[in-house]
């Protein structure tokens, strides 16, 4: 369904970000169109592989982001920057991407799911607005190879746009308006001028958006504001004393599970194919948050879920929230695993451009994200930014090495739950 937009005159002094776009990217969002009406994602086995994989770097990533604050970071929206990324790699370069992420050397099979992705996590609720929407920015010197750019359109629905901007100022603002206009605006702004440099070539761009109410009817919803507990205490990890918070209310059968050292609660939305996962230390004042973060590296998600039983009624009181993150995750990817791909690694990306006499680094990769937990339900959304930059060599490598009462700080999962794939994920400290 294709949307135009137009962009009005504005004021003459602009800043960075509320520059001017004269001619924003249109964008073809893709119509999921599956045979009959989905009530689960439908995965080869291979593919769930790559689920368990990719939900296994989810975790990592959150450790590796995670530094006593609270955070809201989507690996979903990182792996799909990643995997249109991949396309345009070679050697090891590829492979250090698709080994980090789970994914094996096939890319083709990668495109693949990623393209099931796409067009199957939308069609799953009605009820559930999801949107996965891909782009790439490219200077006009520098287009893209033909079998790139089929690749883009083809399994990713990602238009390739090329512009000639005068500065820095019109390359972040053309970013930022897409990224506000494929989040509904809850990412505005994206960049800053200093998150690119002079070099810049291109920006692989991933958005995602969801928003979903909690299960439950108008006569009995999931939560009540009139129910809601305010000012009540949150205990805050490290004796760091606790501050006043209000904690939603509800009573009722759900998903549940006591671990080794946490429980688990599983709060649906909608017609039940999307839940926030709620993770809650069982130690209260300690180093509860960041203890279970560096956990789940050795747990496999799926049996988190697979552990969840519904046979409790369920005392749940969980804070509202609203948190906002901005992460550059460079550092992140090469303690993972991805080393080549940067500045002084010995980048192969010969299979992006169709130029010569250059060589291509990922300058840098950046994912803003943002989610609101109130008692209607959820919104969320994720931007992530693959920037290419041109260099005229590269040199060696130089990479730097049953009650559930949540008072205290948590994990918090968004998951599709036929599939398990981790669309959202963070901690909530309070803070």
């Amino acid at each position: 369904m294709k949307r135009l937009f137009m962009v009005l005159a504005a004021a003459a002094a602009m800043t960075a970000c509320d520059y001017l776009v004269i001619d924003p990217i249109d964008i073809n969002f893709p119509d999921p169109d599956p045979s009959g009406d989905l009530t689960k994602v439908t995965l080869t086995k291979e593919q769930q592989g790559y689920m368990n994989a990719g939900n296994a770097f989810a975790f990592n990533c959150l450790a590796q982001l995670y530094n006593d604050q609270t955070i809201i970071f989507s690996p979903l929206s990182l792996q799909f920057a990643l995997a249109m990324t991949v396309n345009g790699a070679s050697g090891e370069t590829a492979a250090e991407i698709t080994r980090t992420l789970g994914y094996g050397t096939d890319v083709n099979a990668l495109n693949t799911y990623c393209n099931l992705l796409l067009n199957q996590l939308p069609a799953l609720d009605k009820d559930v607005t999801i949107k996965l929407t891909d782009a790439m920015m490219v200077l006009e010197d520098f287009p893209c190879q033909k079998d790139f750019t089929k690749v883009l359109n083809e399994q990713y629905y990602a238009p390739i746009e090329y512009f000639s901007p005068a500065n820095k100022q019109e390359i972040v603002a053309r970013i930022n308006e897409w990224a506000s206009r494929n989040t509904n605006g809850l990412i505005k702004p994206f960049l800053d001028a200093g998150d690119i440099t002079d070099d810049f070539v291109a920006a692989i761009l991933n958005a995602l958006y969801f928003k979903a109410k909690w299960s439950g009817s108008k006569s009995e919803p999931m939560f009540l504001e009139e129910s809601t507990a305010k000012d009540q205490e949150f205990v805050l990890d490290n004796n760091n004393g606790s501050i006043k918070v209000d904690l939603m209310r509800t009573y009722r059968c759900l998903p549940f599970a006591k671990r080794n050292g946490y429980s688990v609660v599983s709060v649906p939305y909608s017609n039940g194919s999307f839940a926030m996962f709620l993770l809650l230390p069982t130690d209260k004042g300690k180093n509860g948050a960041a203890d279970l973060v560096k956990k789940l590296k050795s747990e496999k998600w799926e049996d988190i879920t697979a552990s969840l039983k519904t046979d409790y009624m369920v005392n749940l009181r969980m804070p509202k929230f609203d948190v906002e993150s901005k992460f550059g995750l460079v550092e992140a990817m090469q303690a993972l695993g991805i080393k080549r791909a940067f500045v002084g690694g010995a980048a192969q990306f010969d299979s992006m451009f169709d130029v010569t006499g250059w060589d291509f680094v990922i300058s840098n990769i950046i994912q803003k994200a943002k989610i609101s937990v109130a008692e209607w339900g959820t919104e969320a959304a994720a931007v992530t930014a693959v920037i290419m930059d041109k260099a005229t060599s590269v040199g060696p490598d130089q990479i730097k090495e049953v009650d559930f009462i949540a008072d205290h700080p948590f994990v918090y999962v968004i998951a599709e739950k036929s599939s398990g794939a981790i669309l959202f994920e963070g901690v909530y400290d309070g803070r």
